[in-house]
């Protein structure tokens, strides 16, 4: 009996181990999560931090000086090929932004329930992707955030990228269903849960990128565009179709330009500028969207031009200096010695004593941690008037649309203007100056209308000119340029590449450029150097597949080409002939003595206005 009572105990007491044992093992998975702590994240809540990281590259980091409306004067940054330098988007496009995203996919790829949202995934990977070959070329697609491929990762070619992007944007499109309104972006920075306007934005953005690549894709470009252009009604057609994305006046997530350049800034000349080139531009063609990008120079800090005015009074020509209200900077800050150019430089040269220039507007950026509003400054990925730009490439080359080139070129002037003359603290004299007869004056002008050439002003040196010429594709490009601002220095300079539609002057003071004298605008960036220590075999695929003869030839030459660039031959900027040229400043308030005094009197610079002297001519 003892023995039996004791098995049973023994029994009894295995079966507490086991009970007590289970208890313990069906929680223990939980022991590490912490019930306060997300362990699954949303597309709502990665897509939100992907948008903000990509906009805040593009609108600032990525080469923004190559829109040429602000002030920079050295492409030392072209070689700075650390992550996060001026030609290095790749820890934040492959870290932040396409890794993110390929949790979107690995967790709801298959969910049918988050078709639409992982499709708006997919579009924004591809812009992702657009951004990185359009700076350095080949880049991963194929092998990419795959964990098959860790210590070697090899490089698509260009032209296979393009091909990935354009295929993904189509897909992407067509596979988004508006009709599943329950199916979108709770949280959408971009269009507020807008689905159509997804679409719409997927298929605009291929427009753009097929133009892009029309040079090196041949057919797969045009027959991309041809398609966008037969679905026209899906594309972006009016301003509330616009993709941009506000920021907020909240610590850290400020508009970048502002936070970065604005916030703190106590010396106002390190602010933003108008560059001269741009300004002759400006007074070529009378475009009154001066007055709405640029402050005016406060008068006590004028530049005085000399000017020759005759009178209407007699047959005398009168001398005279005067304070003007904008004053645009050089690009570069030195010139070249075999320039031989005069010195001291004439009253008005931009760096020729005056050290203040034109700001960027402060309904724009603002002018301290004060400015609220430029705080929280929207900023445009793709926008109505470049849509319409868009259009009327593809409509002049023969591939489509409803309506013809110059319809949409206007249309996109109009667009332009309208966005900008109800701008957010704009000044009402700004507005005013964008009015529709304003802008219908500017669309009369030669080399502004369609089927006419314009004649421009050199800039203050003479080595370039703004004349437009007659054949209309030329409008078209410069009108899109224009639309660009401020944000989209990036798209720009894709444009730039594939038309060298604008000759820029070089800078003169290049850092570590090319030759140490002088430098044009690079036609690519460099690899981050992670990639050559960290994955020196795909470094190696990517050189062959860039054609670039060597790491020193990838790195340094900035005229390495990609495949989307027109060819392009450096300029010999010493041989070109200089002269300083103020022809783009004179007569600004009008033709005659009588003009000046009238506008000297209206507001306020009479006792700064000096007639040095008269003469019959």
């Amino acid at each position: 009996m003892r023995i039996k009572h004791r098995k049973m105990k023994k029994v009894i007491y295995i079966f507490i181990a086991i009970a007590l044992f289970g208890s313990c093992t069906k929680g223990y998975k939980d022991l590490n999560i912490d019930p306060n702590q997300f362990t699954t994240a949303s597309p709502e809540t990665i897509l939100q931090g992907v948008f903000k990281r990509t906009n805040d590259l593009v609108s600032y980091n990525l080469f923004r000086e190559v829109g040429h409306w602000m002030n920079v004067v050295s492409l030392g940054g072209r070689y700075d090929v650390s992550d996060g330098g001026l030609g290095s988007p790749w820890q934040t496009m492959y870290v932040s932004v396409l890794e993110n995203l390929q949790q979107i996919f690995d967790k709801y790829g298959k969910d049918t329930a988050f078709t639409n949202r992982v499709q708006i995934a997919r579009i924004w990977q591809a812009y992702s992707y657009s951004i990185l070959t359009g700076v350095v070329g080949p880049i991963p697609i194929t092998q990419a955030n795959n964990l098959h491929y860790q210590s070697t990762v090899l490089f698509d070619t260009e032209d296979s990228a393009y091909i990935k992007i354009l295929t993904i944007l189509k897909d992407a499109s067509a596979k988004i269903n508006t009709t599943r309104t329950w199916d979108k972006l709770t949280t959408d920075l971009i269009y507020g849960g807008d689905l159509l306007k997804w679409k719409k934005f997927a298929n605009t953005l291929r427009l753009k990128i097929a133009l892009r690549c029309t040079r090196n894709l041949g057919s797969a470009a045009t027959t991309a565009v041809s398609e966008v252009m037969a679905d026209e009604a899906n594309t972006i057609s009016a301003e509330a179709e616009t993709a941009k994305m506000a920021y907020e006046n909240i610590s850290g997530n400020e508009n970048p330009f502002w936070k970065r350049v604005t916030y703190g800034v106590t010396d106002p000349n390190n602010n933003p500028k108008l560059t001269d080139y741009l300004l002759a531009f400006f007074r070529s063609y009378k475009d009154p969207r001066l007055t709405a990008w640029y402050d005016s120079v406060p008068l006590a800090n004028r530049q005085l031009i000399q000017d020759t005015l005759p009178s209407t009074a007699d047959d005398s020509l009168r001398i005279v200096t005067y304070p003007i209200p904008y004053a645009g900077i050089p690009k570069f800050g030195a010139t070249l010695t075999e320039w031989n150019l005069p010195a001291p430089a004439p009253v008005g040269i931009p760096n020729g004593g005056n050290p203040t220039f034109s700001n960027i507007s402060a309904a724009i950026f603002g002018t301290g941690p004060s400015s609220t509003v430029q705080a929280s400054r929207q900023v445009v990925v793709l926008g109505y008037a470049e849509a319409q730009f868009l259009k009327a490439e593809a409509s002049i080359l023969g591939l489509g649309g409803s309506k013809t080139p110059d319809a949409y070129y206007y249309s996109g002037i109009d667009a332009n203007f309208a966005y900008w003359a109800s701008y957010p603290g704009i000044s009402t004299a700004a507005a005013a100056a964008l009015s529709p007869a304003a802008r219908d004056a500017y669309k009369a002008t030669p080399g502004i209308k369609w089927g006419t050439a314009g004649t421009g002003f050199n800039n203050y040196l003479g080595i370039v000119n703004t004349s437009i010429p007659l054949a209309d594709i030329n409008k078209i490009w410069i009108q899109a340029w224009l639309s660009f601002f401020p944000d989209q220095s990036f798209d720009f300079w894709c444009l730039e590449r594939r038309t060298q539609a604008i000759v820029f002057p070089p800078h003169t003071n290049p850092g570590l450029g090319f030759n140490g004298r002088y430098e044009d605008v690079p036609l690519r960036g460099p690899y981050t150097a992670l990639i050559s220590s960290l994955n020196p075999v795909g470094y190696a695929d990517a050189l062959t597949k860039l054609g670039a003869a060597s790491t020193s030839d990838e790195v340094y030459n900035p005229y390495v080409p990609l495949k989307i660039c027109k060819p392009f031959t450096p300029v010999n900027w010493a041989t070109v002939h200089a002269f300083y040229d103020l022809s783009y400043l004179l007569k600004w308030y009008g033709p005659t003595i009588e003009s000046l005094r009238a506008a000297a009197q209206a507001a306020g610079f009479a006792n700064k206005m000096t007639v040095l002297s008269t003469y019959h001519p």
